[in-house]
């Protein structure tokens, strides 16, 4: 071997894999919400009754029906939990954890 040098050029050279042709180029897909095409459109469903609908139809996660029987929320924010209800609440979970 008279040069390391093109004698690995040359086994890089005869190992590359051939040249894949260009593709051509195509048009960009279409918006998956754009009306008349086949693309994807999300459903999800009510948090209560289960009712599948897309997200529009579906605000804070409940359908129409939900949110009309839904008493309105006018209570203010809650009190933080006074330190002996942490004290009592854990002692709970402890007693929970140790039971079989």
């Amino acid at each position: 071997m008279d040069s390391p040098v093109g004698f690995v050029r040359r086994r890089l050279r005869d190992k590359l894999p051939p040249l894949l042709p260009a593709a051509p180029a195509s048009a960009p897909a279409p918006a998956p919400d754009a009306p008349g095409t086949l693309g994807f459109r999300p459903m999800v469903e009510c948090t209560q009754c289960g009712t599948p609908g897309r997200p529009e139809a579906l605000p804070d996660g409940l359908c129409r029906s939900c949110r009309t029987s839904a008493p309105a929320d006018t209570t203010t924010a809650s009190e933080p939990p006074a330190e002996r209800d942490v004290a009592t609440y854990v002692g709970t979970l402890r007693e929970l954890l140790r039971s079989p």
